[in-house]
């Protein structure tokens, strides 16, 4: 029988013709239950050396013989449950093979800028432009959204259209690019128009602005920009100034009040608006019979009736209208090439706002020209003064 097959079908025989009698005796009082595990375990080593153990048995003390067979057993021990070098370096290549590089995903580029034009004007199609690829985006002429707009980390508008007014605070603020061969930060853009708009549904003739104050004849709601600018020179034209002397009055302090006094017979009957999509609110949903609105909006509503959406009937009143002037500007948060390129489009296409031909208007009706070098110098007076009475508890 080889001693392999001994060993591993008998293994009391190999602990006790390999091992001398006292450390035979010490194993019996230590080894008991698990002595059959170790012996397995240690059959790794004892086979090449146990001639070397039979052989300095009889001169080794029983403890040093045992103290022996318990570090080649726990070094047997060790190796069989801890990989080699080879095998952790082996490991550690197979890791590295298969790992894989996450690559981080390009952020998308950020749209390109376009030209900035009253809202309603798109649907209108009141900028006459021989580029037809011209990108147009609509702003709501509100000071917090050019504020926002001009110091954006990521330009949205290569050029916008403002008022005088804007212009110039713009301007000298140093939110808009200074423009070589002129004598500001803008170039003439056109006009907007604004007009009293009523619903010819509910009412048969076409009214004046008086007509505007009367609630005792034409019943309902009106409505109103909420702001000082029109909103006083309507006021005056509803009174009976004449289109000519409008700045004149308001200069003065009599004027203002005159024109807040008759603010104030109309206010229950005001549904305000703040940006031109507000006015084109109240006609979509018949929130008023009359109201002031910009001429964009106006025509964007009738096209949206011709179309089926909306089901108001507002039209304009082409003898009643206040003109503003507008301006290309081009905001400083555009670098200075695109700011260049931007000027060399808007010289050599000359891009405009029309809301409203020359053939619509009525020659014999009031077309008053808001006077932008008023409202720079006194603006924000007569604005303060404007929200301190829309804040009042007056009736």
């Amino acid at each position: 029988m080889l001693i392999e097959d001994t060993i591993l079908t008998r293994p009391a025989f190999f602990l006790r013709h390999t091992l001398p009698a006292q450390c035979r005796a010490g194993l019996g009082r230590i080894m008991r239950p698990a002595a059959f595990l170790v012996g397995l375990l240690a059959i790794q080593v004892l086979p090449a050396n146990m001639h070397a153990h039979a052989t300095s048995a009889s001169s080794t003390r029983p403890s040093d013989d045992i103290g022996d067979f318990f570090s080649h057993v726990g070094q047997s021990v060790a190796s069989v449950f801890s990989p080699s070098e080879a095998s952790a370096h082996a490991h550690k290549r197979a890791v590295t093979h298969h790992s894989t590089k996450h690559r981080r995903a390009a952020k998308p580029a950020p749209p390109a800028p376009g030209w900035a034009i009253p809202e309603g004007a798109v649907t209108a199609n009141a900028l006459i432009t021989s580029d037809k690829s011209l990108k147009q985006v609509e702003w709501d002429g509100q000071y917090s959204t050019l504020d926002a707009g001009v110091h954006s980390s990521n330009p949205s508008w290569a050029a916008i259209l403002l008022n005088g007014s804007q212009l110039a605070d713009a301007c000298q603020k140093g939110w808009v690019h200074p423009l070589d061969g002129t004598l500001g930060c803008g170039l003439p853009g056109g006009q907007t128009i604004m007009a009293l708009a009523w619903d010819r549904s509910r009412l048969p003739a076409a009214p004046d602005w008086k007509d505007f104050w009367d609630v005792a004849r034409h019943p309902g709601r009106r409505g109103l920009y909420l702001g000082a600018r029109t909103t006083l020179e309507i006021a005056l034209l509803a009174d009976g100034i004449d289109a000519r002397d409008i700045y004149t009055a308001l200069s003065t302090p009599a004027g203002v009040s005159r024109a807040f006094h008759k603010l104030d017979l109309l206010r229950p009957y005001i549904v305000w608006w703040k940006t031109p999509d507000d006015a084109a609110r109240i006609m979509e949903q018949s929130s008023a019979l009359m109201t002031s609105a910009p001429m964009t909006e106006i025509s964007s509503v009738s096209m949206k009736v011709k179309a089926g959406p909306a089901a108001s009937l507002f039209v304009a009143q082409p003898e009643q209208t206040l003109s503003t002037a507008l301006y290309w500007a081009i905001p400083a948060n555009n670098p200075t090439t695109t700011a260049q390129k931007t000027l060399i489009q808007l010289h050599t296409q000359s891009p405009h706002l029309n809301d409203m031909p020359e053939s619509v208007l009525d020659p014999r009706g009031t077309a008053l020209s808001v006077n932008d070098a008023f409202w720079t110098k006194y603006g924000d007076q007569l604005e303060q003064q404007f929200q301190d009475w829309y804040g009042s508890s007056k009736p």
